[in-house]
């Protein structure tokens, strides 16, 4: 049996209400339990609490990264991981103070033209805000020339307030959320979420944004960034009221035709507060970033809603075709009615297709997705035994050679419940293909039992990877390793690892639980994870590791990255 909307509703505002980062996860969700799917909640009011305790600046709490400073490095050497951060800084304030800072959320893309050259991106927290009076998430590439072996970070220039931006940017205290494409010509396009934490009142959102910089020169340096669109500030940098907060942006570039498209989420609420609505929205270039168009909707709208494909999205990861045709995968509630409170209404992996250059689209529904339980005390979506949010995005990638599209994403569908309440989370990565053309195949699990999150994908000449984080390696305890399936279409191998050592996701990030009080360790460890593939067939993920550098540094969250062939 399905719990009642009532029941749903104090389950979602009881994982409400220690949210959100303005890096923020999906609308939160009806729980169902036969089957075992969340619906994002229409009625449900949404509101950002303080991020202080999961940027670890709260003097208060003490990250695990701490417990470390004097002693030696617990871990062994990396290699043949690659720890991408180079010149990174030390935490000055609050819980993670004497830490390395961290670097989350990864990106990662291979330039067409030369597959040696490679650009990477994340969350990286090496900023000092004078403003905030603390470290907060900005903008920074790594580039390699050589495959992988050694790396360059390249900041990205006058993005918020710390890197000198002029207004309305100036105004914006941090971004994150990073997103890389290559274009032609060695030009490579990194967009990114700005916004700002200063206060506003209840009824209002942060101001947020959306900016691309682009860089000529493979990823030696960008220039100035582009903004797409902007709500809560105006031009000269002052803040004025909205009802909209941007989120979750990807980008995707058309390799020969140089047209780049920037797809994003915004969550918006009335006047009151309450959420109404968070529909996918699109916005393109076509020359090579300079300039770009205004946004327009992807998601279907609530007026005349029909039942079906609703606009209760998030997680939006777009592709270009090499016919031009706009691909964008994302999550999102397929309902009845617009109030999303009936027993069949589900989330689900939806694909969403434009012919047109992004003017029109039509919604595919892919697969159900059934989000992974809510943790109270974590106040989100959590695994067993861990306090790091998850979510079911999914991720999309385009097979050039073969014309070919795959999708992948983790839910909970195989999880251990008792009378509609997680009992042990069982996440496993799945994997769909399509030709664009005939439908989407039957889903392919890619999974052990004992959690497989944050999958993306990378394919090539009918050869496809899966890269995910998994608990295969500790089954019983939190420690997670980085690892991959690989095979012709979705007839994939089983897991191998990638990490060399199993290291324990808590190292940073530290808040207090919304039931017990109690402190909680890793809060967050990124939204996601990243892989590529260059035209040589050598395969770049690029993940979130914990163990830092060692010999180098003490353990934190660092981007790491190996270079592995796709036919192991």
């Amino acid at each position: 049996m399905s719990l009642g909307v009532s029941s749903a509703k104090r389950r979602i505002l009881a994982a409400c209400a220690a949210l959100l980062l303005p890096l923020l996860l999906a609308p939160a969700a009806h729980a169902a339990a036969e089957p075992r799917h969340h619906v994002p909640n229409p009625l449900l009011k949404e509101r950002f609490a303080d991020e202080e305790e999961e940027d670890g600046d709260d003097p208060a709490l003490s990250a695990l990264c701490q417990s470390y400073l004097g002693k030696p490095n617990p871990y062994r050497p990396l290699a043949p991981n690659t720890d991408v951060i180079n010149g990174d800084t030390i935490v000055p304030t609050g819980s993670q103070t004497g830490c390395s800072t961290a670097q989350n959320e990864t990106t990662i893309a291979v330039n067409p033209e030369n597959p040696r050259n490679i650009v990477a991106g994340a969350n990286d927290y090496r900023l000092y805000n004078t403003r905030e009076a603390r470290n907060d998430s900005g903008g920074f590439a790594y580039t390699s020339f050589d495959g992988g072996r050694t790396w360059a970070n390249v900041q990205l220039p006058h993005l918020d307030y710390p890197t000198g931006a002029a207004a309305p940017l100036s105004y914006m205290d941090a971004a994150g959320d990073p997103a890389i494409a290559f274009g032609p010509h060695n030009t490579v396009y990194y967009a990114t979420l700005v916004f700002s934490r200063a206060e506003v009142p209840d009824d209002q959102q942060l101001a947020s944004g959306i900016a691309v910089s682009v860089s000529h020169d493979g990823g030696r340096s960008f220039g100035d960034p582009a903004i797409l669109h902007l709500d809560g500030v105006t031009p000269a940098g002052t803040p004025t009221p909205t009802n909209i907060f941007n989120d979750k942006e990807w980008i995707a570039a058309d390799p020969v035709s140089g047209d780049v498209y920037v797809t994003w989420t915004q969550f918006t609420y009335d006047t009151s507060g309450a959420f109404t609505e968070s529909p996918i929205v699109v916005s393109k270039s076509r020359d090579f970033g300079r300039t770009w168009s205004p946004m327009r909707r992807v998601s279907p709208s609530l007026t005349g809603f029909p039942g079906g494909i609703t606009p209760f999205g998030s997680g939006s990861n777009p592709v270009v075709t090499r016919d031009g045709t706009l691909q964008v995968a994302y999550e999102t509630s397929v309902c009845a009615t617009a109030a999303c409170d009936q027993p069949a209404d589900h989330d689900a992996v939806v694909v969403a297709t434009s012919r047109d250059g992004g003017r029109t689209f039509r919604h595919t529904e892919v697969a159900l997705d059934f989000d992974f339980p809510v943790d109270e005390d974590v106040a989100n979506n959590a695994l067993t035994g861990e306090n790091f949010r998850v979510n079911s995005f999914p991720q999309l990638t385009y097979d050039r050679l073969t014309d070919h599209l795959w999708v992948t994403w983790a839910d909970d569908r195989n999880g251990t419940y008792r009378d509609g309440e997680s009992v042990r989370t069982n996440g496993d990565a799945f994997l769909s293909g399509s030709d664009g053309r005939h439908g989407w195949s039957k889903p392919v699990k890619i999974g052990t039992g004992a959690d497989e999150v944050f999958p993306a994908v990378a394919a090539l000449a009918g050869r496809v990877a899966v890269t995910f984080y998994t608990r295969a390696y500790d089954p019983r305890g939190i420690g997670l390793d980085y690892a991959y399936a690989t095979g012709w279409g979705d007839r994939l191998s089983p897991l191998r690892r990638i990490t060399t050592q199993t290291a324990n996701p808590q190292v940073q990030f530290v808040s207090t639980g919304a039931v017990t009080g109690k402190e909680l360790q890793g809060v967050f460890i990124g939204d996601y994870t990243a892989a590529a593939v260059g035209a040589d067939f050598r395969l770049h993920p690029c993940w979130t590791d914990f163990r830092g550098n060692p010999g180098r540094t003490l353990p934190n969250q660092d981007v790491v990255t190996q270079t592995l062939p796709m036919f192991p």
